[in-house]
């Protein structure tokens, strides 16, 4: 009973990890997207002022 219990922890720990790394790097790419949108749109600008 003592191994099952162990068991699960280690299950429920890695699942966890798993989900906290997943959400980090979406909001990391989500970061990403917008710096990218900004960086067109200044390049746009830049384009249309010469």
């Amino acid at each position: 009973m003592g191994d099952t219990i162990y068991l699960a922890a280690a299950y429920g720990v890695f699942w966890l990890v798993s989900f906290v790394l997943i959400y980090s790097i979406a909001n990391r790419q989500r970061h990403l997207q917008k710096d990218i949108a900004m960086l067109e749109q200044l390049a746009q600008e830049e384009t249309s002022s010469e």
